[in-house]
């Protein structure tokens, strides 16, 4: 690591704070993945019980 401006990047991203890690978008697109599975998980109960008549 000769290049003193390779160095100096390096530096500063180790130097982060633990709460300076932001990732909003990640946990949006991870609510809509759970609440499409979970949709998708009861229409296809509801679909497979009008189909299968269980007595």
């Amino acid at each position: 690591m000769s290049d003193p401006k390779l160095v100096d990047r390096l530096e500063r991203e180790r130097d982060t704070e633990p709460g300076d890690h932001k990732m909003p978008g990640t946990v949006v697109l991870t609510a809509l993945l759970l609440l499409c599975f979970v949709v998708y998980y009861f229409a296809n109960w509801k679909a497979l019980a009008d189909v299968w008549h269980v007595r």
